[in-house]
């Protein structure tokens, strides 16, 4: 088997596993949804009925990254060269959305109960609270490891679930010990914080991925290590981006004397480029002559 095929063997697999990851997390977190969205109507807790709004907001979250997965897996064609893998960080994004949408919610919610803050049976919010953390930590366990964007914004999801339930048990214990009520609400606000803030994280991380944006370190590092092989006088029109996969890319116009040294040159910048996490790189040749008498090399050779 070649290493390309050897590659992309390792890559289904691994899409594999994080589908089924993702959809056993789906299953799990809309089954207990019901469960705590009940407990937070009888208990009159806005903590746990907040936090049972942000599971089924995680039931969306998941499913929409359970078919962005889906989608993402269609091979490419004439029409999309690059496949469908941009589906992940629209996904993505509308999770961060979302996110906002319901901290806005909370927060909402929460300034009507602090005027007239309801009778909460803190008994029951502590119960249901803490079965939630538990599959919650659970969910998060099986999410922690993927890079993906688009696990990551459902993993987000599930983190804010696990504050909220976390705000739910001390909400819950303060009422049981104290009997201050306004405890319920003034948590949620802190929850709401936590989910504006990872949604801001998520809109603008892929964001920049839309706008096909590369680490900004990258650059200039790349551009160094072209420059410090020997034969190379100089790299210009040299851009880098993203690609659907997660893959860095890059093409580059690459200055030297004799274009009998580029055979072997290419190879050692493919190597180069291949250190500096650039697995795909399109080179363009020019000679030093050609450049000052303002001539490019009409030649592209692909790395």
């Amino acid at each position: 088997m070649s290493n390309q095929n050897a590659s992309q063997a390792h890559a289904h697999h691994r899409d594999h596993h994080h589908h089924h990851g993702l959809s056993a997390a789906l299953w799990l977190t809309a089954a207990f949804a019901v469960v705590e969205l009940v407990g937070g109507f009888l208990s009159n807790s806005l903590a746990l009925l907040a936090d049972a709004g942000h599971m089924v907001s995680d039931v969306l979250a998941l499913s929409l990254a359970v078919l962005a997965k889906r989608i993402a897996t269609r091979p490419a064609h004439d029409g999309m060269t690059y496949g469908y893998g941009r589906a992940k960080v629209l996904a993505a994004q509308f999770n961060g959305l979302a996110l906002w949408f319901l901290a806005g919610w909370i927060a909402w919610e929460a300034v009507g109960r602090l005027s007239e803050p309801p009778q909460v049976d803190g008994t029951l919010v502590v119960l249901i609270g803490v079965l939630g953390l538990g599959i919650n930590l659970i969910i998060m366990r099986w999410l922690h490891h993927e890079h993906d964007i688009n696990t990551r914004a459902a993993y987000w999801h599930v983190m804010g679930d696990a504050l909220g339930s976390v705000a739910a048990v001390l909400a819950g214990i303060i009422i049981m010990w104290t009997g201050w009520m306004p405890i319920d609400p003034i948590l949620s606000f802190l929850v709401a914080a936590i989910l504006i803030w990872g949604g801001w994280r998520l809109i603008r991380e892929t964001t920049m991925e839309l706008m096909v944006s590369a680490p900004e370190h990258l650059l200039g590092e790349t551009r160094a290590a072209l420059l410090a092989a020997e034969k190379v006088l100089g790299v210009h029109h040299i851009h880098i981006w993203s690609l659907p996969d997660g893959q860095m890319a890059l093409s580059a116009h690459i200055l030297l004397a004799d274009m009998q040294d580029w055979p072997s040159l290419l190879q050692e910048l493919q190597n180069i480029l291949l250190s500096q996490g650039v697995s795909h790189a399109t080179l363009q040749p020019e000679l030093e002559h050609q450049i000052k008498d303002g001539i490019s090399c009409a030649t592209c050779m692909d790395a």
